[in-house]
């Protein structure tokens, strides 16, 4: 069955694209889009209420914007509000609010939500300010710059990785309900790790690190100290390594009929070899086992931001790059959108579909529907 596919990026927009690998060769294409502001460069869905689409306005004054979704699968701006800082990045979605992360300012909001009928509403308290003995070694490290916002599987915590502050912030409550405070915080392995975001699998905690292209395995107990267990590079080779690499994104698919076991999608980025970006994919630590990089596939793409997983058994992979991407020479191209299908139980990935970059420029964010 076709699909559609939100992205949102460096546009002042949301395109819907739709995505039908039932024909040969399976075709991409948009199919609409939705005014959205200026910098719609995150976009979430609620939890339970899959009409409702969420946003970030990822500028100087940060907003966040809440959708309802229309029956051609493009977008209704129902409200705007305030993020509570500058240049949002990440949005967590719980079932009665909304969590920004501000890069820029180094703060975090959470702005309660009502359902019915849907509407964001006055926040309980302040942002919350991330403090640390800044400057740190490397670019973007000069003060905080939270980058996610992940929930931890107990919905007890948040945790905030901290690309500038090289560590990441653990937030607690007294209550539901009540405001979240901080708890405390784990150091990454090293200053100038930068880490950028961060999935849960069981005890285990990984945390991709931008300014590095590395992966930290962290064992993440429910009682008990938080520890590093290794820190390993996303390349297959180190020699592939130039210090304008950026780790990107993360994702976890959990172990399903055709892929039987649970692996690790990395993106890195401004890699100069002609067949562009990698996506290194891991299986996770087991009883028996520590991480191992079991894949590693080139795009053709530059400067990969947004990848999303989904589709049936999340069998497809959605990719953007951004020709002209920061810290490329002039000249490099390698930007739109690539659709690939995961292949050999997952361990390998199969290009399906290309949308030009004409037709969607600055992709950084998807979401499969």
């Amino acid at each position: 069955m076709p699909y559609t596919i939100l992205v949102g990026g460096y546009s002042d927009f949301i395109s819907t694209l739709s995505f039908d690998p039932t024909i040969s060769p399976a075709t991409l294409k948009v199919v609409g889009t939705s005014p959205a502001g200026s910098r719609p460069t995150w976009i979430s869905r609620h939890p339970t209420d899959k009409s409702l689409i969420f946003a970030t306005n990822e500028q100087v004054e940060g907003k966040v914007l809440l959708f309802t979704i229309k029956p051609d699968q493009t977008l209704d701006l129902v409200q705007t509000v305030p993020s509570g800082g500058a240049a949002p990045c990440h949005l967590h979605i719980g079932e009665g609010e909304v969590v920004a992360a501000n890069f820029s300012s180094g703060t975090v909001l959470a702005i309660p939500l009502s359902l019915s009928p849907p509407a964001l509403l006055e926040p309980h308290s302040e942002p919350i300010h991330f403090e640390f003995p800044g400057p740190g070694p490397k670019p973007n490290q000069e003060w905080s710059h939270p980058h996610q916002i992940f929930p931890h599987p107990s919905g007890k915590e948040l945790l905030v990785p901290d690309l500038g502050g090289d560590k990441i912030w653990r937030l607690g409550r007294d209550e539901e309900g009540k405001p979240w405070k901080i708890n405390g915080a784990i150091e990454s392995p090293a200053r100038g790790t930068g880490p950028r975001h961060a999935i849960f699998k069981g005890d285990d905690l990984y945390v991709i690190n931008e300014l590095t292209s590395t992966l930290t395995h962290y064992s993440y107990p429910n009682e008990g100290d938080v520890k590093e267990v290794n820190t390993l590079s996303i390349l297959r080779s180190q020699d592939q390594f130039v210090d304008n690499m950026l780790g990107a994104a993360l994702l976890l698919s959990e172990p399903s009929q055709s892929f039987p076991e649970p692996l690790i999608y990395v993106s890195n980025r401004n890699d100069l070899h002609p067949e562009g970006d990698t996506i290194a994919i891991f299986k996770p630590a087991t009883a028996f086992s520590g991480v191992e990089l079991v894949g590693e596939v080139r795009t053709g793409l530059h400067h990969i931001r947004g990848v999303a997983l989904g589709g049936e058994e999340d069998r497809y992979l959605v990719v953007g790059g951004v020709t002209g991407g920061s810290n490329l020479p002039k000249g490099i191209k390698g930007g739109g959108i690539k659709v690939f299908e995961r292949v050999d139980r997952g361990r390998s990935l199969k290009e399906v579909a290309h949308l030009e970059e004409e037709h969607v420029a600055l992709p950084t964010s998807f979401l499969i529907l």
